[in-house]
């Protein structure tokens, strides 16, 4: 299970102490990464935390001058009372002392008593595609198999998700509250947008189509791409490196629109697409159909009409079989 930062205070201060894993600090780093008012803030809380180390706590005594002073007053039988030596400047300090440390509780327990709680959302698709809307607005449709968490974090102003698998977002934008995904390695962070980020953990690549606005594609150690309407990318996570692609699949969206564009494709390619898309069992009765090639447009939300429509188009024969749709023939009618 993934750790969820409830206090980004409490995690800072363990990361500053040196007690913090690699995922917090790189967390602690991604979080001061998102705005201005968040790297201002980790550098104040760093800098009181390194000044407060560097003070020195050691006091050296003369232990000898001490002593002789002791023997001298024991000698002439006089003994004075530890608790008398120390100044009344001394005792009204550790009253102070001791007051700040009440109050700096009853303040801390105050404070987390009365924090606006996290805003917190998890969906999850198995068989079939997905859409909701997240607390802040924005919509999440996610394809099969996917999943996301979101939480909102008002004491940072912060919307974080996190994704495993396939979305298309609709962000709600909002300057003083970021939106950053987390997709494996990589951050995906909105600059009021709409786009599609494919991250399956099986997968090598994560990609991403952005259809309006602009995101930024990094990692915590490559400030990656800036990509705007229209733009596509792909992170490798065996090379680590980020790549921008000129010609897009057409069909990338269609999980979600339903629209296919076809141009001089081959038969193999349009059948397994139509499977995936509609859970559906298209087949090719013969390996002599694999390599046929289709051009066509189809908006049409039924697997099997477009199956009757290819079978028209390429001379070809259709026969279900039970949940199965068998295309077959001896040759393709270009």
């Amino acid at each position: 299970m993934e750790p969820v930062w409830n206090d980004m205070d409490d995690l800072i201060g363990k990361v500053l102490a040196g007690e913090g894993s690699m995922q917090e600090e790189d967390a602690v780093r991604q979080w001061a990464r998102q705005s201005d008012s968040n790297r201002k803030y980790y550098e104040q809380v760093k800098l009181i935390f390194e000044r407060a180390a560097n003070t020195p706590a050691d006091i050296e005594f003369d232990a000898e001058a001490a002593w002789s002073k002791v023997r001298q007053k024991m000698e002439s039988g006089r003994v004075i009372p530890i608790w008398k030596t120390k100044p009344a400047a001394y005792n009204l300090m550790l009253r102070i002392a001791a007051s700040s440390v009440i109050l700096i509780g009853i303040t801390y327990w105050i404070y987390q008593v009365t924090a606006p709680p996290l805003q917190t959302l998890a969906v999850a698709s198995d068989q079939v595609t997905l859409q909701d809307t997240l607390p802040d607005g924005s919509t999440a449709f996610l394809n099969k198999k996917s999943e996301l968490k979101y939480e909102f974090n008002p004491r940072a102003k912060t919307r974080k998700v996190m994704l495993k698998g396939e979305a298309y977002f609709t962000v709600k934008h909002e300057e003083e509250k970021p939106f950053v995904i987390e997709a494996d390695e990589v951050l995906v962070r909105d600059i009021g947008t709409e786009f599609n980020l494919k991250a399956y953990p099986d997968q090598d690549t994560i990609e991403i189509i952005v259809t309006q606005g602009e995101v930024q594609f990094y990692t915590l150690k490559d400030p990656g791409l800036t990509l705007q309407a229209g733009d596509k990318a792909i992170y490798s996570k065996r090379t680590r490196q980020f790549y921008r692609i000129e010609k897009p699949d057409t069909n990338a969206l269609a999980y979600k629109t339903k629209i296919f564009s076809f141009n001089n494709t081959d038969l193999q390619s349009v059948v397994t697409l139509l499977n995936d898309v509609y859970n559906s069992k298209i087949k090719l009765g013969n390996e002599k159909l694999y390599h046929c090639r289709l051009t066509a447009n189809f908006k049409e939300d039924n697997a099997t009409i477009i199956a009757e429509v290819i079978a028209e188009t390429m001379g070809l024969t259709l026969t279900k079989k039970d949940d199965e749709i068998i295309l077959d023939g001896e040759g393709c009618n270009q």
